[in-house]
């Protein structure tokens, strides 16, 4: 089948290749002409989604998101076009089109009358763009454009996306690191740049890390929630694309700065970017250069439990963590845009993107760990983790993606022709990752569950704990441990695609086809070694004579945790791991068998057809073919407990996995006004296992044992949308839809108790499957719109909302213990809702914006005791402004986010039962902005 289908896309192209310069050859007769341009405003932005009409041949075009439209196959002579943009005084102009030539024609558009008291750059000038993107399309689409973003505090990729309709965002330090669409978990969609699915930084999941990203290297963020044909299939969420800077319509220059500040690591932070952009050689060559660079020392204040059933079936805390992190997060982001205009008919453009993020962590983790034979005795451990001098004595974890894409537009007589060649790599390093541990075994504790969300151990006796110098509480080792990682994925991509216009009028119609290649690498590799000390007396003296206090005032897990006494970072940092005379080295096998490498091969044809019926109806039937063809080889790992053996390590054998996919798809779009707009969809989509959950491995650690699956089938999802929208005369909208996703086979990490494997008995085994089907209905309301209907005052106030109800239901659910359970879908919020109350007048901007989530099952256990869940959020941020001046425009700012304090929050089973919650605080921010 594997060789059928790259016979075929071969075919395919050749076919379209040869083909291409014979329909150039039949049209470039001096007949037929085209018009080709780019509609700017009067300060030369750009303008995405803007309508261009004419009128004697009833037939439209719009500007992409560069602002660029393309008319083409047209009959010499002149025409009447008309162009409507949102917010815009519409134009009217004739035109005349040449024989056997492409008319460049730029159009400047100018703003109503009715918006002559915005001062551009205010908050409309966000809505214009993004409302004006969204109506245009046949799909359901989200988009915000970048300084729509600016409007609010939002740092990175992730805090943005959680403004948008049916969006929710997890969150790791504070900051949101990947996105949920439509009540679908991570794994259900796709992130791109620029069409290109972004490759990503960890080894385990296909999830893209959205705080790699800063929120002023994007032009523009398009979710959408209905994808066509030409686009990747995998993306039963929806598909999140990330549109970099393009190259300016004139030059262009600006720079940020600016601080901040945050309680727990009571630092400062500073934030700055630049950026260039300009046109040469008599505008043919365009250029725009972005950088952006962020630190910000901040942590958290952090406490975890697990919970278990005693022989007499009562809860008790299986272990118990009081953790305090500190956490300096910077991040460097690079861009580039280039293109050259050959002639009217071709183009050439370059992007690259380069983004890099190093956080600096070290954390102080006070456990206590339950004897399940002794009742109410535990183990008290004390550690820290910290890294060598040259990663500053903490743990660096250094994460980088990167994008570099070549492309061209062309214009051969009424045949467009577009493609692009691109290289994309993401990666994880982690290089000397040391933790230090003291334990202390067998103290009795006794449990204080007056506040049940907060529970609290304390010793029976009231015996002192805490490891001090003199060791006189009698710790020992534990553990000293160091570890290496790095983690790889390299993609290299081709796709080309042709757009052929058949018809023109009321009833116009055109044919899109192409093909896309992707061909990827990912590697993970850990390198983990335990190290013991010659003379661990003498090395235990020594440790404890380094130990620093680590509690800190205002604790936000509540007062009575007190993490406790740490052996100080730079000691840890400092030890000479590598000396024999000081320690012995072994090579810790159990912590590096979820190693892998891998091969995957993406091949993808489609085609599209487009057909206006009318002068309000527009329907488009399209059909996408994936084939996909991977290979992996993972470990097999056995530490003997069980078996009785000798401990082994071991490669497994290569295994490979290919399967086709028919991907059908019908989209239609009722104009029922200019500002009326309704839309239907079917279409099916899929989303592909995780990376490390297809690895062929097998790892036995003491009674436990899991297993990789390579044989796990790909998640399916058959989507049927409708939605209505109605844009206002001044900028705004109100929309309302319905959707509905038939998902099968999505996957969860299945676990069984007492499985037996080659006659031993293991307690508990673990391996991802696919689980079951799952039903997701879903209703999405969104308003957006100032107040000068009501009043000419108000037209400065405004108001921005959405809200999204999700119901999920799983059925055939293939877990045993747990068929006939009534389940949602893991990843799936049944509420989620935005919103933003704002005023905009002479340059000042201030606005107040709220975000809620409600709480969803994040991972399933063997029995509904054990589900976790990822806790409901709510919330808070506010930010003002003030903008001054005309050809230097200069914007003070200042942002305070996360009001509520909200923490991250798990719990295991029950609301009450917390598991973890993970406390930032609040951060706020402040500087200047000047654009020339």
């Amino acid at each position: 089948m594997k060789q059928i289908v790259k016979g075929l896309i071969y075919s395919f192209l050749l076919l379209t290749a040869t083909a291409t310069p014979a329909m150039a050859d039949e049209t470039s007769n001096e007949v037929k002409g085209a018009i080709r341009g780019r509609i700017i405003d009067n300060t030369k932005q750009t303008l995405p989604g803007a309508s261009i009409y004419i009128e004697k041949l009833h037939t439209g075009v719009t500007s992409d998101v560069n602002g660029f439209y393309t008319f083409p196959n047209l009959d010499p002579g002149t025409y009447t076009v008309k162009v409507t943009y949102v917010g815009y005084a519409p134009v009217e102009l004739k035109i005349t089109v040449p024989q056997g030539k492409t008319l460049d024609k730029d159009v400047v558009l100018n703003e109503g009358l009715e918006l002559q008291e915005v001062v551009v750059g205010g908050a409309f000038q966000g809505q214009r763009r993004a409302i004006n993107a969204q109506r245009s399309n046949l799909g359901v689409t989200n988009v915000v454009s970048a300084d729509q973003v600016g409007k609010f505090p939002d740092s990175n990729i992730g805090d943005a996306l959680k403004r948008i309709s049916g969006i929710n965002v997890q969150y790791d330090q504070g900051e949101a690191r990947f996105g949920q669409i439509r009540g679908t978990s991570a794994d259900l969609s796709s992130v791109t740049i620029n069409g290109n699915r972004i490759p990503s930084a960890e080894g385990e999941t296909r999830n893209v890390q959205l705080d790699l990203i800063p929120s002023d290297m994007i032009q523009t963020i398009e979710v959408n929630k209905v994808v066509t044909p030409d686009m990747d299939a995998d993306a039963i969420g929806g598909s999140i694309n990330l549109v970099t800077k393009n190259s300016p319509y004139k030059r262009t220059l600006a720079a940020t700065a600016g601080t901040g500040y945050n309680w727990v690591s009571d630092k400062a932070s500073l934030n700055l970017g630049f950026t260039y952009g300009d046109r040469f050689f008599n505008d043919k060559l365009g250029i725009m250069l972005s950088a952006s660079y962020q630190n910000n020392p901040a942590g958290s204040d952090d406490v975890e439990m697990a919970y278990e059933k005693n022989d007499d079936g009562e809860v008790v805390l299986d272990e118990y963590e009081v953790r305090q992190y500190y956490v300096t997060r910077e991040r460097q982001s690079y861009s580039l845009a280039l293109d050259w205009e050959i002639n009217a008919n071709h183009r050439i453009d370059f992007k690259g993107i380069f983004n890099n993020r190093n956080d600096w962590e070290n954390r102080y983790r006070h456990t206590y760990k339950w004897d399940d034979e002794t009742p109410n005795e535990y183990e008290v451990i004390y550690e820290t983790k910290s890294g060598g001098p040259d990663q500053r004595y903490a743990r660096l974890e250094r994460q980088r993606t990167m994008d570099f894409t070549l492309g061209g537009e062309h214009l051969f007589g009424k045949l467009k022709f577009d493609w692009k060649a691109s290289y994309a790599q993401a990666g994880e390093e982690r290089p000397h990752e040391r933790y230090l541990a003291f334990k202390k075994e067998g103290i009795a504790m006794n449990t204080d569950w007056s506040d049940i969300r907060r529970p609290y151990l304390s010793p029976a006796d009231g015996q002192d704990i805490l490891l001090n110098a003199t060791n006189s509480n009698g710790f020992e080792l534990d553990e000293l441990t160091e570890q290496f990682e790095d983690i790889k994925e390299k993609d290299l991509k081709f796709s080309a695609n042709f757009e052929l216009p058949l018809a023109k009028g009321r009833y116009a119609n055109k044919l899109k086809f192409g093909a896309k290649v992707v061909d990827k690498n990912k590697d993970m590799w850990i390198d983990f070694y335990e190290y013991k000390p010659i003379d661990e007396d003498a090395f235990l003296t020594d440790a404890l004579g380094h130990l620093q206090n680590q509690n800190r005032n205002g604790y936000m897990g509540g007062d009575r945790y007190k993490v406790g006494n740490f052996v100080k970072k730079e000691y840890v940092g400092d030890l000479n791991l590598t000396d024999a005379n000081q320690f012995e080295q072994e090579i810790k096998y159990d912590e590096m068998c979820e190693n892998f490498e891998a091969h995957e091969t993406v091949s993808a044809g489609y085609i599209r057809f487009d057909q206006q019926l009318g002068k309000r109806w527009n329907l488009m039937a399209g059909l996408r073919l994936e084939n996909t063809h991977v290979t992996y080889s993972g470990y097999a790992y056995d530490d003997g407990d069980m078996s009785g053996q000798d401990e082994s390590y071991s490669k497994t054998p290569e295994q490979s996995q290919s399967y086709l996919n028919v991907l059908p798809s019908v989209l239609l779009k009722y104009d029922a006004s200019e500002d009326f707009k309704v839309r239907a969809s079917f279409t099916n989509t899929l989303a592909r296992p995780k990376y490390a959950n297809l690895v062929p491995n097998v790892i036995i650690d003491k009674e436990d044992i899991a297993f990789g699956n390579p044989d796990l089938k790909p998640t399916l999802s058959y989507n049927f949308d409708l939605s209505a929208e109605y844009y206002f005369k001044s900028v705004g909208l109100v929309s309302a839809g319905v959707f509905y996703k038939k998902i099968n086979d999505f996957i969860v990490d299945y676990r069984q108790n007492n499985y037996e494997y080659k006659g031993v008995t293991y307690e508990e085994m673990k391996q991802p499957r696919n689980a079951g089907d799952a039903d997701v209905l879903g209703v999405e309301v969104a308003y957006q719109r100032d107040f000068g209907f009501i009043a000419p005052a108000l037209k400065c106030i405004g108001f921005y909302g959405n809200y999204t109800y999700t119901y999920s239901k799983v059925k055939n659910f293939n877990f045993e213990g747990r068929e006939n359970e009534d389940l949602r879908m893991p990843g799936s919020p049944e509420h989620t809702a935005n919103a933003s109350l704002y005023f905009d007048k002479a340059g000042f901007n201030v606005r107040l914006s709220y975000n809620f989530a409600s709480d969803f099952i994040d991972e399933v256990g063997e029995e509904a005791f054990y589900d976790r869940y990822y806790d409901k959020v709510n919330y808070m941020d506010v930010n003002a402004s003030y903008t001054f001046g005309k050809k230097i425009k200069t914007t003070f700012y200042a942002e305070a986010t996360n009001l509520l304090n909200q923490p991250l929050r798990y719990y295991q089973g029950t609301p009450d039962r917390s598991m973890q919650a993970e406390y930032y605080g609040v951060r706020v921010n402040a500087g200047f902005k000047i654009n020339f």
